[in-house]
């Protein structure tokens, strides 16, 4: 007979609209099976022959299962497997970090670092080629900025990929040079495949190694369900060493045991068309595939995010797009006429305004109903812009951390007129949007408490912006159901749906908004079965 659960003695939180608190719920196999009265729970359990093992709560909440909408597997296991850099707050401990790793490698290995944030270190310290020679002359080292949207590399990675001086940046991308005209090993947006395209991959013992803690990691925060960006060419953060990423995913499948719905990065359709043909695509296996990725603009952190005005302490730049307007709307075109959704990442407000003009003809051109059209980040946004987001029914996936990771400095860099309309989740809520919450890992950890935190909160980076904690947590759960198509299936506590839940010590609805913060994840339950042991037991 199939496992069943009920549980009770504590906060239900069902997320449904409109619906009352429930004192129990009623698992049996990989649905839920009952919401609602205790008494009632345990006669249904009787009715079908089910012998339910009773789990008091003890005053803990019971939560829908979190959704991470925006995440990317294989660059989360390239990760854990090379040199973490992102708390180094100088050269000294970025050193150290790369000289730990070096003998784990093999000798065909580059020197990765990843994580890299240069506004963490003194004002006289810089990351380049030249510093990069100094500590590696005869390995090729690479080292991945914290955005993902550029890469530092020293002279043997350049001789290695065969990028000489005379080299330009191709389009969307830029190059880094010094005061003499030579390059100093940074490379921005498409330019980083100049030296991934012949980075080898890293030793597949490490990788393997990798991904059962990256996924293990993921049900221990509670996410039992992610929108999975897979690369199908060169075109992506893992530049032409990641082509084959959803191969990869298959590979790892049995370690992951979150439902995963793929979203292709690509040039064309002939990668998405290849995982529809694939075994992620199909939903008895909790995987299913429908969506493109188009990247149309880089970050605030590179200063690639296309803006509308100058950078304010970088005058010298307003960003750029890193494709053209054509080749945008030929992709969206081609993918929208085949029935796939479109998710664009656009940051800044420019970026986004320009997505929003092709959206707007996109659907002119060719009406669809519920499109579900997506705009990856839209990190910044004035209201008439949120207005016509709304107006054509797109929805907005976004990322509460990373307030934590650039309220420090995201002020000066876009000044004091611009920052209020950055992350405005409050603005985006209030124009009926399906706001959801992600993320974008390994960008930033997939820590849903933080997240949920900061959507409310903000690290007091313009608190007017902030949401309440119901609707945070709809952000991770019924609103990122929706955008994946999946409102169906999962995002709330309701009979039929998978049994896909969380414990957590507190409800984020109860607590004081200062506290949500502390709120622990406890145990999670994925498909009716349970994948982390209670902590507090």
């Amino acid at each position: 007979m199939a496992s069943s659960f009920l549980f009770h003695g504590g906060p239900i939180v069902t997320m449904a609209d409109g619906a009352p608190g429930a004192q129990a719920l009623l698992t049996t196999g990989d649905r839920i099976t009952f919401v609602g009265d205790l008494d009632a729970a345990r006669a249904q359990a009787r009715e079908v022959g089910a012998a339910p093992e009773e789990i008091d709560l003890a005053g803990r909440a019971l939560l829908p299962g979190f959704i991470d909408p925006h995440l990317h597997p294989l660059p989360m296991m390239f990760f854990a497997a090379n040199a973490d850099l992102e708390d180094a707050t100088s050269l000294a401990q970025v050193r150290a970090s790369l000289d730990a790793l070096e003998p784990r490698l093999t000798d065909a290995e580059w020197l990765i670092g990843v994580q890299f944030e240069a506004k963490r270190l003194p004002p006289a310290e810089r990351l380049d080629r030249a510093v990069l020679d100094v500590w590696f002359p005869d390995r090729p080292a690479l080292v991945y900025t914290r955005d993902g949207h550029a890469v530092i590399v020293n002279s043997a990675a350049l001789a290695a990929a065969g990028v000489g001086e005379d080299v330009e940046a191709p389009p969307g991308g830029s190059l880094g040079r010094d005061a003499r005209g030579r390059l100093d090993g940074i490379f921005y947006e498409a330019a980083t495949g100049l030296p991934l395209g012949h980075m080898p991959g890293p030793d597949p013992a490490r990788m393997f190694e990798a991904s059962r803690a990256c996924f293990a990691a993921l049900a221990a925060g509670g996410v039992t369900s992610i929108g999975a960006m897979m690369q199908s060419d060169e075109e992506g953060p893992g530049g032409a060493s990641a082509r084959m990423e959803s191969m990869v995913v298959q590979m790892v499948r049995d370690r992951m045991p979150q439902s995963i719905y793929a979203i292709v990065i690509g040039k064309t359709l002939d990668g998405v068309r290849a995982v529809i043909d694939s075994p992620l695509n199909d939903p008895a296996k909790r995987t299913r595939a429908r969506a493109i990725k188009i990247f149309a603009d880089g970050t605030f952190g590179s200063c690639t995010a296309c803006m509308s005005e100058p950078y304010a302490d970088k005058a010298c730049t307003h960003g750029y797009m890193t494709l053209p307007d054509d080749e945008i709307y030929r992709r969206m075109e081609a993918a929208h006429l085949a029935g796939y959704q479109v998710c664009i990442h656009a940051i800044g407000d420019q970026g986004v305004a320009n997505c929003v003009r092709l959206f707007e003809r996109l659907l002119a051109e060719h009406p669809r109903d519920d499109h579900r059209h997506r705009i990856e980040h839209a990190s910044i946004a004035d209201p008439r812009m949120i207005a016509r987001i709304a107006r054509i029914g797109l929805q907005v996936c976004t990322q509460p951390l990373f307030i934590r990771s650039e309220k420090d400095w995201l002020p000066a860099r876009l000044g004091p007129e611009r920052t209020p309309h950055v992350y405005p989740f409050r603005d985006f809520l209030a124009a009926g949007i399906a706001l959801a919450g992600s993320s974008d890992a390994p960008i930033e950890r997939p820590d849903v408490i933080a997240a949920i935190d900061y959507a409310v909160n903000r690290g007091g980076f313009h608190p007017e912006q902030g949401v309440t904690p119901e609707q945070a947590v709809a952000m991770f759960t019924r609103n990122a159901a929706f955008i994946q198509f999946e409102e169906a299936e999962k995002g709330t506590l309701e009979a039929g749906k998978v049994a896909d839940l969380v414990v957590l010590s507190a409800s984020p609805l109860d607590v004081p908004p200062e506290r949500i913060g502390q709120i622990a994840v406890l145990r999670t339950m994925i498909a009716g079965a349970f994948i982390q042991t209670d902590a507090a037991a």
